[in-house]
């Protein structure tokens, strides 16, 4: 844990045991939900990557696959290993963000209040049990962070190499990775003591291993048609057809029910006055911390107003951002800012807790996420019912790439002898050298769109 100089050793200690308590209760609040809550649609595809391991996929790089493998060779196919990633993962990312504070702030306060920011959020909560491509994302995200920051006043290669290190895995997480990038370089070329950095041997020792991370990437792709890359190009960057007012609306009505109704905006408020401050003040710490949030935050409001932005696209660029929240909230002269900052925030996160594990408040169903987190082992078991009565050559195809990882979950049912109906995501590759014996038994899972099937149903005559 930490200590300041700034601060008390009672405050300190009064910090230092506030943080654990926070991060123990969320861990075991995090597991019972890992446990009494199915697994997502989306959870059960990465579950499927990881039973088909390659050098990257379709529509994601593979770290988030490499670590349900793990985990499954220690727990088999569960729940638990598809989710402890996220429960240990997230605790980690959120004691590194916590030193950020102690050290670099010189403040646990800072440090703490900037963990609370992280976890209470409804997309806090979510990353911090629900596995996606997000979870070593945000690991890797503020790993690079702390070994940057350490690096910058670091003559040996170390913390060059640590940061190196955390950038190639970032970069087998997720595609955002890149826009930690700017954030890096900005702050090099800013300030003039850094910029005899770029001729060092260091620099080229963090460079070289963040690109190695990308190879695998390229390498996959080179071998599918760049693939990946179109369908990136395609789906997050295609501008729609609704203007530019309902695309704004969608944008910041996500933002605002994941992050908080005063918190996002307060983020895009340190963000920017931070910037200008800390250049005028000489401070490279708050100036990096500003300038790895502001190119994502930016790209997906741009993005935003011409195509649909998904919730949780923009949200690792707030995690560094929500250290400079919580520093705003020390300024104040009383608990106003915290209470106004954190309050709306932790009460959503409450509310969608609540409503995850209870679906007691009267949503409607196709607006309620919570119900991504129920009824799967009961179709699994239905799935597995009507299998055992069908002939040993039979198969299961499903509508959309989740669904059918998700029978493959609850159904236990084998990679090959699962199948998707319009052979599309990762399974164009999978099914791309296979075909159907004549005679073979297909079991159809639909999500409400039988009509399709009829129209494909001529695929599997």
């Amino acid at each position: 844990m930490c200590d300041s100089k700034q601060e008390t050793l009672k405050q300190n200690f009064n910090y230092n045991k506030a943080f654990v308590y926070l991060i123990g209760g969320l861990t075991f609040l995090r597991l019972f939900l890992s446990l009494y809550l199915d697994l997502t649609p989306d959870e059960c595809y990465y579950w499927e990557l990881s039973r088909r391991l390659a050098w990257s996929y379709f529509d994601h790089p593979p770290m988030v696959a490499y670590i349900i493998a793990v985990f499954r060779a220690v727990f088999g196919d569960t729940q638990l290993a598809v989710r402890l990633p996220s429960v240990l993962g997230i605790a980690l990312a959120s004691w590194i963000l916590f030193e950020i504070g102690c050290e670099f702030f010189k403040s646990p306060r800072v440090g703490f209040l900037a963990a609370i920011l992280f976890n209470l959020t409804p997309a806090g909560m979510a990353i911090g049990f629900i596995t996606t491509p997000d979870t070593p994302l945000a690991i890797f995200w503020i790993i690079a962070t702390y070994s940057f920051l350490k690096a910058l006043n670091d003559k040996k290669d170390f913390w060059w190499i640590a940061t190196g290190l955390a950038l190639g895995a970032g970069a087998l997480s997720k595609y955002n990775m890149i826009f930690f990038v700017p954030g890096v370089a900005v702050t090099i070329l800013a300030f003039k003591r850094y910029r005899y950095l770029v001729f060092t041997r260091r620099y080229w020792l963090m460079v070289l291993l963040a690109a190695l991370g990308t190879i695998p990437i390229i390498y996959w792709n080179m071998n599918h048609d760049w693939a990946s890359f179109k369908f990136q190009f395609d789906h997050g960057m295609t501008a729609n057809n609704k203007g530019i007012l309902k695309n704004i609306g969608e944008f910041l009505g996500g933002q605002l029910g994941t992050i908080g109704l005063t918190l996002f905006p307060i983020l895009w408020f340190v963000v920017i006055s931070r910037i200008k401050e800390s250049w005028k003040s000489n401070d490279e710490t708050r100036f990096f911390l500003a300038w790895i949030a502001l190119p994502m935050m930016a790209f997906f409001v741009y993005t935003g107003t011409k195509a649909k932005v998904e919730a949780n696209w923009p949200q690792i660029s707030y995690i560094t951002a929500m250290l400079l929240a919580a520093e705003w909230i020390t300024a104040g002269k009383n608990n106003r800012r915290r209470n106004w900052l954190i309050g709306p925030s932790a009460l959503l996160a409450f509310i969608a807790v609540f409503q995850s594990i209870t679906m007691l408040l009267p949503i409607p169903p196709k607006s309620d996420i919570s119900n991504r987190l129920h009824g799967w082992k009961q179709m699994g078991e239905k799935v597995k019912e009507i299998r055992s009565s069908m002939a040993e050559n039979s198969i299961v195809v499903a509508q959309g790439a989740p669904l059918a990882a998700t029978v493959g979950f609850y159904a236990d049912v084998r990679p090959d002898k699962l199948a998707e109906i319009h052979a599309g995501k990762n399974f164009r590759f999978w099914w791309s050298m296979e075909s159907l014996a004549s005679g073979t038994n297909v079991l159809y899972v639909d999500d409400n769109n039988y009509s399709e099937a009829v129209h494909h149903a001529k695929k599997f005559e």
